[in-house]
C-alpha cells in the first residue's frame, strides 16, 4: 500500500486518510471557500488585466508575498505547529463579511474578508505563532485588491493636479513658455498636454507604494529607515510621472503629434524602470548593504 511521506504523516496509509471523515470535511470546506470567493477572485483579475486599468501590478503581489514568507523560512521551521480553535473566530467573521459584501454588493468588504479569512485559517491550522510571523506578508496581499471608488477619487485627483504642476515646472525650467490651465498644459506652437485621470499618476503611485512596502521589508533595516523609504517613494512617484508628462510634451513638440502619442503609450514602462532604480538608490542611502 502506498504511503504519504509529508512531515508528521510519514507512514500513514493513503487509504486511512481517504476514509477519515475529517479529511472529507476539510476538502468540503476548501471547495466551499473557493466557490464563495470565486466572484472576488474574478473581480480582482478583471482589474489586473484591463488594458486601461490601474492595478496591473496586482498579479505580482501574491508572488511577492510568498517571497516574504520564504524569507522567514528558518523561523517558520523552528516554530511548533499548534492549531488553535480560536482561529475559527476570524474565519466566522470573514464569512460573515463575505455574506455582507455579497448582499450590499460591496467588493471592498468582500476583499477585506479574504485577508481576515487568511489570518483565521493560518491560526486554525498552524497556530497564532505562525500568524505573528507572517502577518505582514498576508496584509501585503491587500495591494492586489482594487481600492473603493471614493478612495480612488480622493487619491487620483490630487495626483493628477500635482503631476500637471510638476510637468509644467519641468518644461518651464528647460525653456518652454508653457501656460497651465487646470490640468491642461499649453505649449505655444507645440504639443498641448491634457493630463487626464489615466495620466494622473495614480497607477504609478500604487505600483510604487506596493514595491516600496515590499522593498522596505526586504532590505531589513531599522523601522524608521523602512518608513522613510515608503514615505519618500510616494512623492518620487509623482515627480517621475510629471517627468513622463513633460517628456511626452517635448517629444510631441519636436517630432510631431503622432510621435507624442506613440511615446505616451510606451513611456510608462521606461519611467517605471527609472522609478525602481531611484528606489534602489534610496535603499542604499538608508543603509541597505546587499
Amino acid at each position: 500500500m502506498s504511503e504519504v511521506r509529508v512531515g508528521r504523516l510519514t507512514g500513514v496509509p493513503v487509504g486511512r486518510l481517504v476514509q477519515n471523515p475529517l479529511a472529507w470535511v476539510a476538502a468540503g470546506v476548501l471547495v466551499a471557500l473557493v466557490v464563495a470567493y470565486y466572484p472576488v477572485f474574478y473581480y480582482w483579475q478583471y482589474h489586473w488585466f484591463r488594458s486601461d486599468g490601474y492595478y496591473s501590478h496586482g498579479i505580482l503581489v501574491p508572488f511577492l508575498a510568498l517571497y516574504m514568507v520564504w524569507m522567514r523560512r528558518e523561523e517558520l521551521r523552528q516554530t511548533a505547529i499548534s492549531p488553535s480553535t480560536g482561529g475559527l473566530v476570524p474565519v466566522a467573521l470573514a464569512l460573515a463579511m463575505r455574506v455582507l459584501g455579497h448582499l450590499t454588493q460591496s467588493s471592498t468588504i468582500s476583499s477585506l474578508s479574504f485577508l481576515v479569512l487568511m489570518y483565521g485559517m493560518i491560526a486554525s491550522l498552524l497556530g497564532w505563532r505562525f500568524v505573528r510571523i507572517v502577518w505582514f506578508p498576508v496584509l501585503f496581499l491587500g495591494f492586489m485588491m482594487p481600492l473603493p471608488a471614493t478612495i480612488f477619487d480622493e487619491i487620483s485627483q490630487p495626483a493628477q493636479e500635482w503631476s500637471t504642476i510638476i510637468a509644467n515646472v519641468l518644461l518651464k525650467t528647460i525653456g518652454y513658455e508653457t501656460h497651465r490651465v487646470g490640468n491642461v498644459i499649453y505649449i505655444p506652437g507645440g504639443f498641448d498636454l491634457d493630463v487626464g485621470v489615466p495620466c494622473s499618476g495614480f497607477k504609478m503611485l500604487v505600483s510604487m507604494a506596493t514595491f516600496a512596502f515590499f522593498f522596505a521589508y526586504y532590505i531589513r533595516v531599522e523601522l524608521w529607515r523602512q518608513i522613510a523609504l515608503i514615505v519618500l517613494a510616494l512623492p518620487l512617484a509623482l515627480v517621475i510621472n510629471g517627468l513622463r508628462i513633460a517628456l511626452i510634451g517635448i517629444v510631441g513638440t519636436k517630432f510631431g503629434e503622432e510621435a507624442g502619442y506613440s511615446f505616451h503609450d510606451w513611456s510608462g514602462y521606461l519611467v517605471l524602470v527609472v522609478a525602481f532604480a531611484v528606489l534602489f538608490q534610496l535603499g542604499r542611502w538608508l543603509g541597505w548593504q546587499r
